[in-house]
């Protein structure tokens, strides 16, 4: 099989640093480069021409390479866009992360580090287009929160329907079921443009592409060209059978238009599994836990992919999952309570994904700059989670954990009980482990030595209360620290909190 080559456009004002640029990537036998020197010329090919990566200067004279992001974010919504600049400051490398740019480059740059982060953008692009990516994902979890939830059939296919249209690049969609008394296929729910009389058959199951001319137990993919408004377009026509217990109940049909690209195999899979949702919903029209449990494990493995960028956390939210649940335990939380904070403590570094590599995995202690990089991610995770309604609550722990106690903490310095008790936990736990565990730039400590650091900022890093339930449930054995760990420590010490007056 052929390997498709990647388009890459260069976008700078000076002649000599495109030159540079397709000289060092035209080795590679997979790059189309396109150089511009005018930002207006680019923006005029970037919306007539299908790309897969652009690298542009942050300053062109007037022009700006963030508009040049922007209109190739608008026209391709899986774009990697690096942005070069001469100029580096926290406050750019922020909004360039906060607007949708993959990463950035300093000028003067090594060719080696220029390849290397095409590289690794082309990866990330690889991943989001063949497999399902984490948004994609939390929309599963949602449909499956809300048939667990007992919402009314109607409604459930409507959400399923609105997933489909809202994380692929359809157009319309519609899910047809077997009237099982009257022995006749139905539409029961559609959504989307149907103004093509086309596209309106083939949702109802009729015409020369539609679900009833074909077999029942298999999903059919159709892709054509279509012309709208003198604009080529690629059109595909995605059928997934709605099966239960080895029967066909209906149909989930996707029609997606988009200027450059066909349907990617990543979105028939989410398509695939929306199909088997609506299927589900209409035999039982609840969750049951063989299939919360595979929802659940798909969010936590997604997570831990996250979480493996950083390669000195190697478990890290697992860990803190069970030293913040014995924590909660020692505060009375009830088990609904303890559900939201297994959540809360798997996503609360989610952030990190907008987060670079370069500040990330830094061999040493960030400098202050970078450590102003790195502040931003609760606040990232936060806004990547805040249009999940059913993870609303579990977005104080994302975006508090880093506060303190007394003040002095990020992202919008709360002091004392004005902090959420998700984050004040939170902090306790998460302290707690990365003391615990290796970095490059020191060793891990014992339990004991942990413990007296949660003691000594008890009343000024962390809320007194968690720190002595903590230190509760640790007394009492509640948890495994060999475990946990993974090695031997000497026989537990009784750690004992020395009376102290927390500051005011």
């Amino acid at each position: 099989m052929v390997q498709e080559k990647k388009i890459i456009v260069v976008v700078d004002d000076e002649k000599h640093v495109c030159d540079i640029i397709n000289e060092a990537l035209g080795e590679v036998d997979n790059y189309r480069i396109f150089r511009f020197t005018d930002p207006d010329e680019a923006r005029g090919f970037i919306q007539e021409n299908s790309v897969d990566l652009v690298l542009t200067d942050l300053v062109m004279g007037d022009s700006s390479g963030v508009e040049i992001m922007e209109t190739a974010r608008d026209n391709h919504p899986d774009v990697i866009v690096i942005l070069m600049t001469g100029y580096p400051t926290v406050k750019t490398a922020i909004s360039v992360l906060k607007r949708g740019g993959y990463d950035y480059l300093i000028k003067p740059f090594k060719l080696e580090d220029l390849r290397s982060t095409i590289k690794r953008g082309l990866e990330h692009q690889r991943l989001q287009r063949e497999n399902v990516n984490l948004r994609s994902q939390l929309e599963l979890m949602r449909v499956s929160q809300a048939m667990s939830g007992g919402i009314r059939l109607h409604h459930l296919l409507g959400l399923i329907v609105d997933s489909a249209i809202g994380e692929t690049p359809a157009e319309a969609a519609s899910i047809i079921l077997l009237d099982r008394r009257a022995h006749k296929y139905r539409v029961r729910c559609i959504a989307g443009s149907q103004d093509d009389p086309e596209i309106r058959e083939f949702l109802h199951g009729n015409g020369p592409h539609g679900a009833f001319r074909f077999l029942k137990e298999r999903s059919y993919v159709f892709k054509k060209a279509v012309t709208r408004e003198g604009k080529s377009f690629k059109c595909s026509l995605v059928i997934y059978p709605l099966v239960s217990r080895g029967q066909n109940i209906g149909f989930l049909n996707v029609v997606s238009t988009a200027r450059f690209h066909h349907i990617t195999a990543g979105q028939e899979h989410l398509i695939s599994l929306l199909a088997s949702s609506a299927a589900q919903a209409v035999e039982n029209n609840y969750m049951d836990r063989d299939l919360r449990r595979s929802y659940w494990m798909t969010i936590k493995a997604l997570a831990n992919a996250i979480e493996a960028r950083d390669y000195y956390t190697a478990g890290h939210t697992d860990r803190v999952y069970r030293l913040a649940k014995m924590t909660a335990r020692k505060l009375g939380w009830d088990s609904g309570r303890i559900t939201y904070l297994r959540t809360g403590c798997i996503l609360h570094d989610i952030g990190k994904i907008g987060v670079p590599d370069a500040v990330l995995n830094k061999p040493g202690i960030l400098d202050a700059e970078e450590r102003k990089i790195m502040q931003v991610h609760p606040e990232l995770g936060a806004s990547i989670l805040q249009s999940i309604p059913f993870l609303e609550q579990v977005i104080p722990y994302i975006i508090s954990h880093h506060e303190r106690y007394d003040g002095g903490g990020y992202p919008r310095g709360l002091k004392g009980e004005k902090i959420p008790i998700e984050g004040r936990l939170l902090a306790v736990a998460d302290t707690f482990d990365a003391i615990m565990s290796d970095r490059p730039y020191r060793a891990s400590s014992t339990p004991e030595e942990a413990i007296r650091e949660l003691i000594k900022y008890r009343g000024t890093q962390f809320d007194p209360a968690v720190v002595d339930a903590f230190i509760s449930g640790y007394n009492e054995g509640l948890v495994n620290i060999n475990v946990i760990y993974g090695r031997k420590f000497k026989p537990r010490l009784t750690c004992i909190i020395p009376p102290q007056t927390v500051p005011v």
